[in-house]
């Protein structure tokens, strides 16, 4: 074990050497996760365009594997980063397993901390409508994601679609089976719990749509109140974290708990909580759209449809490109929001900064022009 860590860590300090398939070579780590590596990555051939590479040793591979058919559905769907091109890289007495993606981004645990932990109430609607919009595409398939977070929803660098990452805890669900599940498994999904969970994947039944429409609920949650929801002790274990997060939902009356929330944040909660099982074939996403599109109503918002998120035009300005670049983590796979990557987490963070920094000098400017 030590000496695949020993090599594991000689191809991070040498990945700037590293190149694959004879035209993409790595630039820099972007985040260092349990389950991958993610590198930026450009092609000799177009150095102007940057790619995701998403690199594992053997030994992550064997211990986290997606189902390919769901894997390939999504793909279809294009609900997940494309994939470019996939292989094996030898470095050493090791061998990686690597695939090429276009790249995208940033996640939305990282666009929440570059608005400063607030979204305008039209661009949370927004979000909340383009989520719910890539769960019908996923769910129509029978496909449930069982592991959303905020950073499984990534944005694109145009327009305002979201699409997913990692689905290692994704399953096919089937009506019958849920209908007729007289069992419960409270270990049977330990593994993909986190504060953002349904409440029936912390009792161990078998997941279905609501699960992840309940979760998309409490995300949205987080956001409004800005990003305190559920909050446990900072000492406990993270079965302990679990447990009392899993309490906190159990009591949680949400209009009490959260008085300042819209009642179509809460109206939306409780559609998702009181649906039935059988409902799930015939369940009106349009409806839960509903709710969103009169937040933006209220606000006189309802005239001016969104073309872009705020932080787009860092991402697409090729001036800022190269410095924004990080801003474009795909998958982030630890478990707890104190437990992200530092080698992530700093870096965005200072070309945050940076980047808030840069528009601050660009407006003092344009009123000392005025």
């Amino acid at each position: 074990m030590s000496d695949s860590i020993t090599e594991s860590n000689s191809f991070e300090r040498n990945a700037k050497a590293v190149v694959l398939v004879e035209k993409y070579y790595l630039v820099r780590l972007i985040y260092k996760g349990r389950s991958h590596n993610l590198y930026l990555a450009l092609n000799k051939e177009d150095p102007n365009i940057y790619y995701l590479v998403e690199m594992k040793s053997q030994e992550q591979h064997n211990s986290f594997i997606c189902d390919e058919r769901i894997v390939k559905k999504m793909e279809d769907l294009q609900l997940i980063p494309k994939k470019i091109e996939s292989g094996v890289y030898k470095y050493k007495n090791m061998e990686y397993r690597f695939n090429i993606k276009e790249r995208c981004g940033p996640s939305l645990k990282l666009c929440f901390q570059h608005q400063n932990r607030k979204f305008s109430d039209q661009v949370f609607a927004t979000l909340a409508i383009e989520a719910i919009s890539t769960l019908e595409r996923m769910h129509s398939a029978s496909i449930v994601h069982c592991y959303l977070k905020p950073k499984k929803f990534v944005t694109l660098h145009r327009g305002v679609q979201l699409i997913l990452t990692d689905l290692k805890f994704a399953q096919k669900y089937k009506l019958r089976q849920l209908l007729n599940q007289n069992t419960k498994n409270k270990f049977q999904y330990a593994l993909a719990l986190n504060k953002y969970s349904s409440l029936n994947l912390h009792l161990g039944i078998r997941p279905c749509p609501r699960d992840d429409l309940e979760s998309l609920a409490y995300i949205l949650i987080n956001f409004y109140i800005g990003g305190r929801l559920f909050k446990t002790k900072q000492k406990k274990t993270k079965s302990d974290k679990i447990k009392e997060v899993e309490l906190q939902k159990m009591n949680l009356i949400i209009e009490k708990a959260f008085p300042s929330l819209p009642k179509e944040i809460i109206q939306f909660y409780y559609h998702v909580k009181l649906s039935n099982i059988d409902q799930y074939k015939v369940i009106n996403y349009d409806e839960l759209k509903t709710y969103f599109y009169k937040m933006m109503q209220k606000n006189n918002n309802n005239q001016i449809n969104l073309k872009c998120y705020p932080w787009n035009q860092e991402l697409i300005d090729p001036y800022k490109q190269s410095s924004a670049s990080s801003l474009s983590s795909v998958v982030e796979d630890d478990e707890n929001e104190s437990d992200d990557s530092l080698i992530e987490e700093q870096s965005i963070l200072s070309v945050i900064e940076q980047l808030k920094q840069i528009t601050r000098t660009k407006k003092l400017l344009s009123e000392l022009d005025n």
